[in-house]
């Protein structure tokens, strides 16, 4: 427990890192318990953002390291001709704006796709914290190069790959991310649009709602509003080019 008895309580009840219910999926549960302490001592927690809300937009200084409690993210860059890409979607348990920490600056955007809880940790705090702790550079050296393999990977997808595979591969994706975080893996909503999945893809939202549709007809997906569901995980994971082993059933929806 955080030696801070005014500590503000984690949604939930929680009081430390410790207590969280998200801590199997934060890198929190990667430090050492002093650390661990330190950063239950200066995150600050943020109820209710808004959906449209903004984190952060690019070119602004940062000022801390946000990790996402509940909700979704859209991170995107603006390109010179005034063109949004997107550049990745946040789910809970993931840290967003650590590209800042390389130029002291956001290079993207980082938009609030639905209601959101945040735990935010100052960037003078967590420098500091930094500099003491070992493990932590550790831990951030980790985070950072897994966010590079999935920049590499999403440039694969977007160059190489017929619509049916970028789309198979996108609801594969999303499938894991939820089974990490104990959700079905599925059956899951999505709470980017059809825009937001095109433009990630690099794909046209007409194409994206064409290969959802084939799908569905094949009876490989169910799709009803935001909602889908895997009917068939092995044609779905044959339709994306890869192997997929059995997800674990002691999931929950």
């Amino acid at each position: 427990m955080s030696a801070n008895s005014d500590q503000p309580k984690l949604a939930g009840g929680e009081s430390s890192c410790n207590d969280c219910v998200l801590f199997s999926l934060c890198f929190a549960q990667d430090i050492d318990a002093d650390a661990r302490e330190r950063l239950s001592d200066v995150i600050q927690r943020r109820q209710g953002v808004q959906r449209s809300a903004h984190l952060h937009h690019g070119g602004q200084p940062a000022r801390q390291l946000t990790v996402l409690r509940s909700g979704s993210i859209k991170a995107y860059e603006v390109s010179r001709e005034g063109d949004e890409l997107v550049t990745g979607f946040y789910l809970p348990g993931d840290v967003v704006g650590l590209d800042a920490f390389s130029m002291g600056h956001h290079a993207g955007s980082a938009v609030a796709l639905e209601e959101c809880r945040l735990c935010e940790i100052p960037v003078a705090d967590f420098q500091k914290m930094l500099g003491e702790s070992p493990r932590l550079n550790q831990v951030m050296l980790r985070l950072l190069a897994e966010e590079m393999a999935e920049a590499r990977k999403l440039l694969l997808v977007v160059g190489r790959l017929d619509a049916r595979t970028r789309v198979a591969l996108f609801l594969l994706s999303l499938s894991r991310r939820f089974e990490r975080r104990q959700l079905d893996p599925d059956l899951f909503r999505l709470s980017m649009d059809r825009r937001d999945i095109a433009n990630y893809l690099g794909l046209t939202i007409e194409t994206v709602s064409r290969t959802l549709s084939a799908l569905q007809r094949d009876d490989v997906i169910h799709i009803r509003g935001k909602h889908v569901r895997i009917l068939d995980r092995e044609a779905l994971a044959e339709q994306a080019h890869v192997e997929e082993a059995s997800p674990s059933r002691q999931a929950v929806g």
